[in-house]
């Protein structure tokens, strides 16, 4: 087995997660487990993980590619959760 299934619990860290994106895009975010597997299994043991990015129609494609915005409107989420972090 190369990585074991995980589950992360709600709890603070999907508070601040979740109210991170609802501050920035105004969008209720939709807690799932429908996606695919990442390298966050082999991280889970270390530190709580929680799959959050971008997706688009060209991911993990040739010639994948990102509107600005959406990536600018991540960087501030991404900010918003560390700087919680960091002063929780």
């Amino acid at each position: 087995i190369s990585g074991e299934a995980f589950l992360t619990p709600p709890g603070a860290f999907s508070a601040v997660v979740v109210d991170a994106i609802r501050a920035e895009t105004g969008v209720e975010p939709e807690i799932s487990t429908s996606g695919g597997t990442s390298d966050a299994r082999f991280l889970k043991a270390l530190a709580p993980v929680i799959e959050f990015g971008l997706c688009n129609a060209t991911m993990h494609k040739k010639d994948e590619a990102v509107a600005v915005e959406d990536l600018e409107t991540l960087a501030r989420i991404y900010a918003r959760i560390v700087t919680a972090g960091l002063a929780g």
